[in-house]
């Protein structure tokens, strides 16, 4: 059935301060301003854009770019060109006098130092406030102490994450969210709501699916049969025949602010046709336009297009892409399957089943593609994990385990803590389920991922990782090696990164973007000293490949034990173009900065060494 207009509120039932007193409230901000003040120190620091001086064994000092004023910390350098500072030790004193740390006065202080233009700086600002209040001025609710988040539900641990993406300094800026729009569709304001559904023209739309899933089947399993029967219904009593369309979700606050107007006129012509909103409600996940099903779990995410500036990109979804991300998919899965090594780790991937992209036919005469307005009205349907999990094992997004409290306890000492191992035996475990089947990918299938906190899921047991569950892939797969079954419909994954770089898909995307952030907390926490943490995970490259002996020749052509490899400064390619920080489809070695070589942790272990 439809949703009347009295059951379309947004399920969101605690306003961002209720309850919480002012001064609580500052001393929240507090916490992550000067948190914050750290991330920006850590990694523009590792970017070698701020060359910190030393002024006493493990202290160091930064000048603004007027020379006025002085930030000095402690720090320790780990692997990889790590900082990690002691954000405590953080100070900052202005001709003398001691002024309270802000994050926003040090990116203002150094604007210079990080290039950031005059004509940039209020806009990076802009995006640099809102990630802050991302974390600051979440509601109270949504603030649970790591001991208890450690055992907590999938959905209560992914809106509760503060931090972000591990290397990008403004990586929650929603440009064109309102705070109405943040209090409903952010992920951290925990909102439930539905999802608008209209009608649109089928000549003008490309629907897509994997070679088991018909668009018949697929929207009987999601909407059910009495809603599929009251779309119809709208559409017969306006003379229209629901043959002649296709069904699409928008995201709610897509179809305010764009669609509605944008598409105006082929509202009016009938090529698109409102049909209000289907029962289910979705929580926003932290990629924020990829909507997870509360209403009944087991159903798909729905992933919508969402035109707001978010973390270097605008977030739109094109029929362009739609029209082959699950014939990529499919490929993948025929790949996969039946692997038994994959099978044999519990490994498993979250496939993209279906998808669907309006083209408006005057938007389209008139642009090119990869234009933002030919990305305004698709979706597509993600598997969930959920109906993979035993009733005694838990989800989390990989992301938690960079994520630490209000309190400051980092939230994988305490799922530590409840497995009973030791944090060493933790990490083994942990590597087992992700690093080995990640790297397998890369070496035996030949396809590279983007396998960073958000796109990984893992599955625990008493605080234990038992498995991985990879999931974004038409997106973000790159196809080595021009694979002789690979159609015409799925070149566009189709990568010719040279040999070289190929062990980037390990050593930049697992070791520098994932795990350099994760030793920096094991060590600043206690749990696990930089060395033995790398010590571990070259322990664990050497077990992989001692049991896939048949990968040594690929060993030697993408060296992961080389002794260096090049930088990718991530947020100097978000201050470069933040809404088009890189563009799909370039080669890597374009986003590589050949200037800047990191020493291999691992290097001094490995049979390179030798």
């Amino acid at each position: 059935m439809l949703m009347s207009a009295e059951n379309t509120a947004v399920e969101n039932p605690t306003p961002a301060h209720a309850d919480v007193p002012a001064a609580l409230r500052r001393s929240y901000r507090d916490v992550y301003d000067r948190r914050i003040a750290r991330k920006i120190l850590t990694e523009f620091c590792h970017e070698r854009v701020i060359s910190p001086l030393q002024v006493a064994p493990g202290e160091y000092s930064v000048l603004s770019d007027d020379r006025r004023t002085e930030y000095t910390f402690r720090a320790e350098i780990l692997s990889l060109e790590s900082w990690a500072i002691d954000e405590a030790s953080i100070r900052r004193v202005c001709d003398g006098r001691e002024l309270t740390v802000r994050s926003i006065d040090l990116i203002v202080d150094l604007r210079g130092t990080l290039g950031i233009g005059d004509d940039t700086l209020p806009e990076y600002l802009e995006e640099f406030i809102n990630t802050l209040a991302n974390s600051a001025d979440r509601p109270d609710a949504r603030r649970i102490a790591a001991a208890d988040l450690a055992a907590a539900d999938f959905q209560t641990i992914e809106q509760s994450m503060t931090e972000g993406h591990p290397c990008l300094i403004a990586n929650a800026g929603r440009l064109g969210f309102s705070a109405d729009d943040i209090s409903d569709y952010a992920p951290e304001s925990g909102g439930r709501f539905p999802l608008t559904w209209v009608a649109a023209w089928r000549a003008d739309c490309d629907f897509a699916a994997m070679s088991d899933v018909t668009e018949e089947a697929l929207l009987r399993d999601e909407l059910g049969a009495e809603t599929l029967d009251a779309f119809a219904g709208l559409l017969a009593g306006q003379g229209l025949d629901p043959a002649d369309y296709c069904y699409l979700p928008v995201h709610p606050w897509q179809w305010n602010e764009k669609i509605a107007k944008i598409y105006a006129p082929d509202i009016a012509e009938h090529r698109l046709v409102y049909l209000g909103q289907s029962p289910d409600l979705y929580q926003p996940q932290q990629s924020i336009r990829s909507l997870f099903n509360v209403t009944d779990p087991t159903r798909h995410y729905v992933k919508t297009a969402l035109s707001i500036v978010n973390m270097g990109f605008t977030r739109g979804m094109s029929a362009d892409y739609m029209r082959t991300t699950p014939l990529i998919n499919d490929w993948v899965r025929r790949r996969v399957d039946g692997d038994e090594y994959l099978r044999s780790m519990g490994f498993e991937i979250l496939f993209e089943v279906a998808a669907i992209g309006y083209r408006n036919p005057v938007y389209n005469s008139i642009t090119a593609p990869g234009s933002e307005y030919r990305k305004l009205l698709s979706a597509l349907w993600r598997q969930s994990p959920v109906p993979r999990i035993a009733p005694h094992e838990q989800l989390t997004t990989m992301a938690a385990l960079l994520h630490i409290d209000h309190l400051g306890t980092p939230l994988i000492e305490a799922f530590i803590e409840r497995s009973g191992l030791a944090p060493a035996e933790w990490m083994r475990r942990y590597l087992r389920t992700y690093l080995h089947p990640i790297t397998y990918l890369l070496y035996h299938h030949e396809m590279k991922f983007s396998p960073h906190g958000e796109n990984l899921i893992l599955v625990l047991d008493n605080g234990i990782p038992v498995r991985a569950i990879l999931k974004d892939i038409g997106e973000e797969v790159c196809i080595f090696n021009d694979p002789d079954d690979l159609p015409q419909s799925c070149r566009r994954a189709l990568t010719t990164e040279p040999d070289t770089i190929r062990n980037l898909g390990v050593l930049s995307d697992v070791f520098d973007d994932f795990l350099r952030p994760l030793a920096a907390i094991m060590h600043l926490h206690g749990l696990l000293d930089d060395t033995e943490f790398w010590s571990v995970v070259s322990e664990s490259i050497e077990e992989f490949f001692a049991a896939q002996p048949d990968l040594a020749p690929r060993l030697q052509q993408w060296d992961l034990f080389a002794p260096t490899f090049a930088a990718v400064h991530m947020n100097g390619l978000q201050l470069g173009n933040n809404r088009r920080m890189v563009n799909v489809g370039d080669s890597y070695a374009s986003i590589l900065d050949a200037g800047h070589e990191l020493q291999n942790p691992i290097a001094r272990t490995g049979p390179a060494a030798s």
